[in-house]
């Protein structure tokens, strides 16, 4: 393995090397979910047959400053994993990035996508325009992807769907809690150097955002400023957390001393989970492992 990367967790059902070694032989009924940013590559692999994960790997991704050398390490990572070197019925391929922006289906025409991400971002020429139809939402989410990104991509892998991260939150969010009176709830997706939140009230999404951070103060100062915006009081909110936190962060305990009521999401009960993925928290990854569940 390349020093740039860490294989950080390895989680894989035997099942999934019963097939044999040629791509021909595995199943078709196999869904692969990656997920990619400038810090790190992760996967998850369903059996959709019996609506069963089987797998999880992640790997941490050091010391790269630009998409150039994150396609030749991310290239070095593919190669050598050889679970997925298969044919999958899908490739779900969710992509972390700053550059996307939520709108109104009656507001969209697929011939401006570039001209919704100038509105807050300078778009470079190496990058890539798409778009990703939120039906839970009524809304599209227009982002960017690096031409070299979605190349190496499209290279290893065939019948992929390129969606950005956020797409698969919200609508995993909303379809989990699609016909429920679940009141207020603020959620939280956690991740190494930034955060998304999404305020939904009764099944509806009212506010979302994503906040780069460098400390702890900053993470729990942008979700109080968020939380004052919203005019939610802190003490009564019901705050979710996702991605991977948990009590012992130091995080989660600066979060505790403003907001009282805080859980970790459970996992969604459509899915069933291999007994290899047991021992990894409920929240952790829930966004990898719910990209199935969106109708993109």
């Amino acid at each position: 393995m390349s020093s740039n990367s860490i294989k950080l967790y390895s989680y894989i059902d035997k099942a999934l090397f019963k097939a044999g070694s040629h791509q021909s032989e595995f199943k078709k009924d196999y869904v692969l979910s990656i997920q990619i940013a400038l810090d790190g590559f992760s996967f998850c692999i369903l059996d959709t047959e019996k609506n069963k994960h089987l797998a999880l790997e992640t790997y941490r991704i050091q010391e790269i400053v630009n998409y150039t050398l994150l396609a030749d390490e991310l290239n070095t990572i593919i190669d050598r994993i050889d679970v997925i070197k298969r044919r999958f019925s899908k490739v779900l391929v969710l992509f972390e990035g700053e550059k996307s922006s939520l709108v109104p289906t009656p507001l969209f025409e697929e011939t401006k996508l570039p001209d919704y991400l100038k509105f807050h971002y300078k778009l470079d020429t190496d990058e890539e325009v798409m778009s990703n139809h939120l039906q839970n939402l009524d809304a599209y989410n227009v982002f960017s992807i690096p031409f070299k990104i979605k190349e190496l991509i499209k290279s290893k892998f065939i019948n992929t769907k390129f969606c950005h991260q956020s797409t698969t939150l919200i609508e995993s969010l909303l379809v989990k809690l699609k016909n429920q009176q679940s009141g207020n709830t603020v959620f939280i997706n956690y991740r190494e150097s930034s955060f998304d939140i999404i305020y939904l009230k009764n099944g509806k999404m009212h506010f979302y955002n994503s906040f780069h951070y460098r400390t702890a103060e900053d993470f729990v100062y942008f979700i109080i400023f968020t939380l004052e915006q919203l005019k939610l009081n802190p003490e009564t909110i019901d705050l979710c957390l996702l991605g991977e936190i948990d009590k012992s962060s130091k995080y989660y305990q600066l979060l505790y001393k403003y907001v009282r009521n805080i859980r970790f999401i459970e996992r969604n009960d459509f899915y069933t989970y291999s007994y290899v993925l047991d021992n990894i928290p409920s929240n952790h990854f829930y966004n990898l492992f719910n990209a199935s569940s969106c109708e993109l």
